[in-house]
């Protein structure tokens, strides 16, 4: 028993001397986040050097199907309110929080000829068009404008079925409809508002767009069942006025904000 009591002090010692492993939280969060939340969460390490985030960036279609796999991830921030649903309606996520919103934009290459001035313009032939597919968020919002444009007097189904004649590509992710522009690959594509205001997104013309047919775009925040780590501090962290700061010029606001 004289031997023991040494024998677990000396443990109790060295459990205290070994350096703590850094914990690790992984978040999946849509594709168009991709820069703002890296830098949200480069700042918050730089104050919680005991925490490491793992981000993992992909259409929300694409991340809530392999959540429903298995894949393991503690966070989900997801570019449509639909595919959280689905998740917590199968009780993969928590009750989900919104955390941002966003705008469809119209985005061009600053060299065409002849210039596009307004979505009209998308009807013109000879005009390539890219957008996200139906499967993928940004693809859902830009047919929900489509839809509206259809009823709408101004515009009309004949000018819409025009603008669908001249889409030549239908991605899976925004940041690749953005590459197809960038690429000169396509003249004009539907994005979101954050990718425009940062990064070679800024090479880009904006169109504005009829604002009584724009969809709402939110982006929900859930926390992922099964998650391993701890996620209070780093969510804490996102409502921050640290965070509303950066995601802001990133083009991206708290979703109460105007």
């Amino acid at each position: 028993m004289a031997l023991i009591r040494p024998l677990l002090l000396t443990l109790v010692f060295l459990a205290i001397s070994l350096p703590v492993r850094a914990g690790e939280l992984s978040v999946f969060a849509a594709s168009s986040l991709t820069q703002a939340l890296r830098e949200v969460a480069g700042n918050f390490e730089s104050s919680h050097p005991d925490t490491k985030i793992l981000l993992c960036f992909a259409g929300s279609q694409t991340l809530a199907t392999q959540i429903e796999q298995g894949a393991p991830a503690d966070l989900f921030i997801s570019a449509n309110g639909e595919v959280m649903k689905r998740l917590q309606s199968q009780g993969l996520v928590e009750t989900p929080l919104p955390l941002l919103g966003n705008q469809l934009a119209l985005a061009v290459r600053n060299d065409l000829q002849p210039a596009v001035t307004s979505v009209k313009d998308l009807a013109r032939p000879g005009l390539l068009l890219t957008i996200g597919n139906g499967q993928v968020p940004v693809g859902q919002y830009t047919r929900q404008l489509f839809a509206g444009l259809a009823t709408d007097p101004a515009y009309g189904p004949t000018l819409v079925k025009g603008i669908e004649g001249n889409v030549v590509s239908e991605e899976t992710q925004v940041k690749a409809v953005l590459a197809k522009l960038l690429l000169g690959e396509a003249d004009a594509g539907f994005v979101y508002r954050s990718d425009l205001v940062a990064g070679a997104g800024r090479q880009l013309h904006t169109i504005p767009l009829p604002e009584r047919h724009l969809p709402r775009i939110v982006y929900p925040l859930a926390r992922v069942r099964g998650g391993s780590a701890p996620t209070t501090v780093f969510v804490a962290y996102l409502f921050s006025a640290e965070a509303r700061r950066i995601f802001a010029d990133f083009g991206m606001q708290r979703e109460e904000d105007p």
